[in-house]
């Protein structure tokens, strides 16, 4: 039932029917227009930099499960109007871009919205109060808290504009401010007890205990079974505040390590850096360094390269982790090789000038722990190395040589080609004060 039609049916049932038989009841006088006014409210939790709604996170599935068992208790009663607006408001904590954290508060009041519509079907009005970094709220918790430095916390909070600007250019204001107070011990102490307050989305709906008139009324009515929802009573409307668990990895991330296993599985040690850049974006670096012959001399891995690449991630970036999901890339590359391989190659050895390549990459990453991930890539283009064959000589008058046949003959690999292939091990490390909440 819709709220517009539930506000209808609850004000307007007035007869209770019992068995077959005529009865006759007298309702209650009536005081005023309306007996109370009540609100019911779901406070959701965040963790840093996030505004998907975790179930398992801080307390968010005991406040999720009693809202909407006292909200289904309440579409029940006789003579209970609900409003048809529903108020949204959301907030994040202060670290970070104040543009970005002001993104992130939509969001996450974007998330409790659909979190309400999913529950209920419902053509209700949400009005949506955004507050972005909760400066006022932050004032609130500092007076009532037992943090040291907290009387300089809140002059600062009060006499110190957000942003000073200079010649264009931002030069200072509250958050540096606040960032430097006792050298960053008090901004340390209010990431680790405050700051997870701020990370919050809150709904609240409206309902009325109406009274009914004056009168006598005789029904006389065949036995009709009363519905079972007009027996459920309201839960008491108290609003949540319970403290939310701040996560081990609280923090914004910093950078990604990974190796790709593919070219370990052949000895070719390799390592590399992503870092993000916004929600977004990310550049990834990785660097090719095996370099090791056998004692017999016929066997050769050595090369030293690397690649450099841009990665635009894909999808609704609110609902995934840092780094996860599709990609698509632009990546270029560059080094030199000598590889022989024993008696798979009769002894033959081929030996790379400096090669250069690029091209597009894509690609999918998904989380396998806390803080691991496994990514798998493919990148097509544009790849050229001049090259030369040789043969090991063994036991000549200069030891073991690598003889380039007569007459010495250079080649070209060029073309288009399949120059990338990863499926690389991610561990992604984080800050410890934190990033953009």
């Amino acid at each position: 039932m819709s709220v517009r039609g539930l506000i209808v049916y609850s004000t307007t049932i007035l007869i209770f029917v019992f068995s077959g038989t005529a009865f006759s009841k007298t309702v209650s006088e009536e005081m005023n227009n309306t007996l109370s006014s009540d609100s019911l409210s779901l406070q959701i939790f965040f963790k840093t930099s996030r505004s998907d709604i975790d179930p398992s996170f801080s307390n968010n599935k005991e406040n999720i499960s009693r809202f909407f068992t006292s909200l289904d208790s309440i579409y029940g009663i006789p003579r209970v109007s609900i409003d048809s607006v529903v108020l949204v408001s959301s907030s994040a904590s202060p670290e970070g871009a104040t543009r970005t954290n002001d993104t992130l508060s939509r969001r996450r009041a974007a998330a409790a919205e659909a979190l309400f519509r999913t529950h209920c079907k419902t053509d209700a009005i949400f009005r949506i109060r955004t507050v972005g970094e909760d400066w006022q709220t932050l004032s609130a918790l500092l007076r009532t808290s037992n943090l040291k430095g907290k009387e300089t916390a809140l002059k600062i909070i009060g006499n110190t504009p957000r942003f000073i600007i200079d010649r264009g250019r931002i030069v200072g204001g509250r958050k540096k401010s606040m960032m430097d107070l006792q050298g960053g011990k008090v901004w340390r102490e209010m990431n680790k007890h405050i700051f997870p307050l701020l990370r919050q989305a809150t709904l609240t709906i409206y309902y009325t205990r109406h009274a009914a008139e004056e009168k006598t009324v005789t029904v006389v009515e065949e036995k009709v079974e009363e519905p079972d929802t007009l027996t459920h009573t309201v839960q008491p409307a108290v609003p949540v505040t319970a403290t939310p668990a701040v996560p081990d990895d609280a923090g914004k991330p910093l950078f990604a390590v990974k190796t790709n296993l593919l070219a370990d599985a052949a000895t070719l040690v390799n390592i590399g850096i992503e870092v993000p850049i916004g929600e977004r974006y990310s550049v990834a670096g990785m660097l090719y360094f095996p370099w090791w012959s056998s004692k017999a001399n016929d066997i050769t891995i050595q090369m030293f390269g690397g690649t450099l690449e841009g990665r635009y991630w894909l999808g609704d970036r609110s609902r995934k982790e840092t780094m996860t999901g599709f990609f698509a890339g632009i990546y270029g590359g560059a080094g030199y090789f000598d590889f022989q391989l024993g008696n798979l190659s009769n002894d033959e050895g081929v030996q790379g000038d400096f090669y250069v390549m690029g091209g597009l990459s894509a690609g999918y990453a998904h989380v396998i722990g806390k803080r691991l991930r496994m990514e798998y890539s493919l990148g097509m283009g544009y790849l050229r190395s001049d090259y030369r064959k040789y043969k090991s000589a063994k036991g000549t008058k200069y030891g073991d040589i690598k003889a380039v046949g007569y007459p010495w003959e250079e080649k070209r690999i060029s073309g288009f080609l399949p120059s990338k292939l990863e499926v690389s091990l991610v561990w992604l490390l984080h800050s410890k004060k934190g990033g953009k909440q």
